[in-house]
């Protein structure tokens, strides 16, 4: 295991999607792929790699687009790329990730001051710019990324930036953006995120909201653009935050919204509360659950991109999925951090895991002190704002079961369980519209959307643990592990 003096020093840190690429390469994980379609290909080539070897894709000479008009996937896809996004050791663990950003991400809103954007006065995004009649958003790399999408999707990793018009807030979600003709794009954004809520104020007062979208970046800004970033927060400023180095944005000619100064491909533009057909989309619960909808319209002003510009792209479908992992370590920092502000003692480890697309199902690992202990920490880590959204499954585990190994989390559910006694449920939880299980029609509204949670307290009963009387388990103690490893090494040495 590496020390955590190596873990949490400061590494090099590419500044740009580039040097990003650049750094990935060193690690021996970059692919080149060059002549595949924008139609099926890119997304299953992507999907595919996702369950199998994992490289980080940078997809050229796409057909039906100029050479040099690029897009990229699998940017995030283990711990290494994750470490190496937020200037860590890309020498970690799952484990040694979360300590790590639950660290950086600890007392994170005094520590946004002196991480706050910093805007720049200029940008490689503007060496080409095209406005009004010249606007083609067509020419970028827009996948059909599965086989039945609605559309062709222009952005799945990208961020997009709003301003609340009464206290100046600003928001970067990533929202999904269909591809309806050269200046207009499909967006969905639910009703329960930040970019809605902005756009709504607009809407009310029968104006159009202010958008900025861009489409290719540091993967720093897909990390934070689709988490639990509390209201009134910006996520520049989170992710330089989290990678404790300011984020750089430029302002955008048009809105005068700040877009990453990184930027490879950016629009400007109006969100329209006019309302066209966007989607089925295969989302991230590897389903078409929210089938076609009638969803609000990008109105594009104005294009902006680089010289040989790289779109950032992902894909959803059943887990593991492309972008399935990097939220996984994130989300679990936020919610031990979110867990422990709450006043819960004991945690030893969270993870939200790629099976359920890192919200459906959580493991919490605590240090039990006292009765009642497992169901108070089952309850919270169910309804926190960290983790309610899309969450479904909570298990509560003792301190010897590493909350990332399923195989020690099931071992815990069978073998530290009763099942009359060791389950319970919270009905009428909020629910998502992307949830196969959550019934609705055109007529529901999405806030009145609902889905239980359960809970499994697949922990050592107190009253047994406090009396020594639970059955020993086998295994040798770490020290004699370790002894052995120590002399045995060359039979460990692949691990």
């Amino acid at each position: 295991m590496a020390k955590r003096s190596e873990i949490e020093g400061q590494h090099a840190v590419a500044t740009d999607l580039r040097g990003w690429i650049e750094a990935v390469r060193g690690l021996g994980k970059l692919q080149e792929v060059r002549g595949a379609t924008w139609k099926l290909e890119i997304g299953t080539l992507t999907d595919l790699n996702a369950k199998g070897p994992k490289w980080t894709l940078l997809f050229d000479e796409i057909d039906g687009h100029l050479p040099g008009y690029r897009l990229l996937t699998g940017s995030l896809l283990d711990a290494r790329r994750v470490a190496l996004t937020v200037g860590l050791s890309p020498r970690v663990t799952d484990r040694e990730l979360v300590e790590s950003l639950r660290g950086r991400l600890r007392g994170v809103r005094e520590k946004l001051p002196q991480y706050r954007a910093v805007r720049v006065k200029e940008s490689p995004l503007f060496e080409n710019a095209a406005e009004g009649a010249g606007v083609d958003v067509t020419r970028f790399p827009a996948p059909l990324w599965h086989e039945h999408d609605g559309g062709r999707y222009l952005g799945t990793a990208d961020a997009v930036v709003t301003r609340d018009s009464e206290t100046g807030w600003v928001n970067v979600g990533t929202y999904r953006s269909m591809v309806h003709t050269r200046d207009r794009l499909g967006i969905f954004i639910n009703v329960s995120h930040h970019g809605r809520l902005h756009a709504e104020k607009y809407w009310q007062r029968g104006e159009k909201c202010p958008v900025a979208v861009s489409f290719g970046h540091h993967p720093l800004i897909f990390a934070l653009a689709g988490l639990e970033v509390p209201a009134g927060f910006s996520e520049f400023d989170y992710a330089g935050a989290l990678a404790e180095r300011p984020y750089s944005v430029v302002e955008g000619p048009v809105t005068g919204l700040p877009i990453p100064a990184d930027s490879e491909v950016a629009i400007e533009g109006y969100i329209s509360p006019e309302l066209r057909s966007e989607g089925p989309y295969g989302e991230f619960l590897g389903y078409y659950a929210g089938g076609a909808m009638q969803n609000p319209v990008i109105e594009v002003a104005a294009v902006y991109h680089r010289d040989q510009p790289i779109i950032l792209g992902t894909d959803a479908g059943r887990p593991p999925y492309d972008y399935s992992y990097f939220r996984c370590p994130v989300r679990s920092a936020m919610l031990w951090n979110g867990l422990e502000s709450a006043g819960v003692r004991g945690i030893q480890g969270v993870w939200c895991h790629e099976a359920g697309y890192s919200r459906a199902f959580t493991v919490v690992s605590i240090k039990q002190t006292h009765a009642g202990h497992a169901v108070q920490v089952a309850h919270l880590a169910a309804q926190l704002p960290e983790a309610v959204f899309g969450g479904k499954y909570v298990v509560v585990v003792d301190e010897d079961i590493d909350p990332t190994s399923l195989e020690d989390v099931v071992w815990a559910i069978c073998s530290r369980t009763d099942p009359v006694k060791s389950i319970a449920f919270i009905p009428d939880a909020s629910g998502i519209n992307l949830d196969p299980m959550v019934e609705h029609d055109e007529t529901t509204r999405l806030e009145g959307l609902r889905m239980s949670r359960g809970l499994i307290y697949a922990c050592r009963p107190i009253d047994r643990q406090l009396s020594g009387t639970f059955p020993r388990v086998v295994e040798s103690s770490p020290e004699i592990r370790e002894a052995v490893r120590k002399k045995w090494s060359a039979l460990f040495e692949s691990q």
